[in-house]
């Protein structure tokens, strides 16, 4: 009986010590790992349940991200051999090594939340060793970038008139209108946030702005009301405190999430949720604050000029898709889609040709006085 015993123990050992390795797995967070190296610059993302708490050190030949909790990454291990990331590697459960290679010179990052986001930019555009930089570099460097937000996408249909029109359909049109025109300049690079009826977190949306090192952003949209007699262009730029109770409640509506807009619930953001975000973005936006208002107020000027729609001012309001952006930033609401009146015209090509020309002239206007609305210390080119 007591060999039948120990022959038993043997097992339940194994079986014990296996049970306290897969505890300790299943204690350390799994994280995802991707690698985008398209471009200036080489991002990566680290996603996981729950908040990402990390410290980020760098080093002559490698960068170091320090969780606070251990973690799983599969692979461990990667092999890159890119000109700014050449791989990363996991050590003690706690580190993840990014070696870098010759041609990278700085990081940024920022977070991301549903689902928990680490943005790891690695930026590059380090003169090689042994020679200048390639000409073309120095020509893209140059160029102006222009990040443009269509409004909604996907399920989320934003404000339909009273005819059916439907508010993300007009602001992709939009759209793809202004970057055809602005890239009519040599030195202005556009890039869309969404070039299809894709949706799009509010949060990518400044992402893909910071991801593409944005020298403006502009986010579309179109207005709606319940009264059927409101109409006109307004323009708003980031503040933790809006301008009045009809701001705050426009920004509430654009904030929600799942197209609420369109059906003026007046929902509220989350402010318990993310009101400590945005005091910190809002706070970080101080520095871009003269440029934004700028802008804010040539897309107003030339809006009342060109198209002869009523003038509604620039105003400000805690926008979620204008949080995190890392330039000047603003949100065009350039007509009432549930006004009778504007609708129809919204409709026209002429009329879209119109704001267009107006939001084209605002930019190059923007940019023309530029230097005038830059702060000392603000850091922009």
């Amino acid at each position: 009986m007591r060999r039948l015993t120990s022959l038993i123990a043997v097992p339940l050992l194994a079986l014990l010590a296996a049970s306290l390795l897969y505890a300790q797995e299943r204690d350390r967070a799994e994280i995802l790992v991707t690698v985008d190296s398209s471009g200036p610059s080489t991002r990566l993302v680290v996603t996981k349940i729950g908040p990402v708490l990390h410290a980020i050190t760098e080093y002559e030949d490698h960068v170091d991200i320090i969780f606070a909790d251990p973690v799983v990454v599969k692979p461990a291990s990667r092999v890159i051999n890119g000109p700014i990331l050449a791989g990363w590697t996991l050590v003690d459960d706690r580190r993840l090594v990014l070696t870098t290679g010759p041609g990278y010179r700085k990081y940024e990052s920022f977070q991301l939340r549903n689902p928990s986001r680490l943005i790891l930019d690695l930026l590059g555009e380090r003169q090689p060793e042994g020679g200048p930089a390639p000409v073309e570099e120095r020509v893209e460097v140059d160029r102006t970038v222009i990040v443009i937000d269509p409004g909604h996408g996907g399920k989320e249909r934003g404000a339909v008139g009273p005819s059916g029109l439907i508010e993300k359909d007009v602001t992709l049109v939009l759209a793809r209108k202004l970057r055809a025109r602005l890239q009519n300049d040599p030195t202005v690079s556009v890039v869309l946030t969404r070039d299809r009826d894709l949706f799009l977190p509010l949060d990518e949306r400044t992402a893909i702005a910071n991801h593409n090192r944005a020298d403006l952003f502009i986010s579309i949209h179109l207005n709606a009301s319940r009264r059927k007699t409101a109409f006109g262009a307004e323009t708003y730029f980031l503040s933790a405190e809006a301008t009045d109770d009809e701001a705050r409640i426009l920004a509430g509506q654009e904030n929600a999430s799942g197209g609420e807009q369109a059906e003026l619930k007046g929902a509220m953001p989350d402010y318990k949720e993310r009101g400590l975000d945005l005091i910190l973005w809002d706070l970080a936006q101080n520095q871009y604050m003269a440029e934004s208002s700028a802008l804010a107020e040539a897309v107003q000027r030339e809006m009342n000029q060109l198209t002869g729609t009523r003038d509604r001012g620039v105003r400000q309001a805690p926008f979620r898709v204008l949080m995190g952006a890392t330039m000047p930033a603003i949100l065009a609401e350039v007509g009432f889609v549930t006004n009778t009146d504007e609708e129809r015209m919204l409709r026209q090509d002429g009329y879209l040709d119109r704001i267009v020309y107006a939001l084209t002239r605002a930019v190059q206007e923007f940019l023309t006085g530029l230097d005038t609305y830059q702060s000392p210390g603000s850091g922009r080119p």
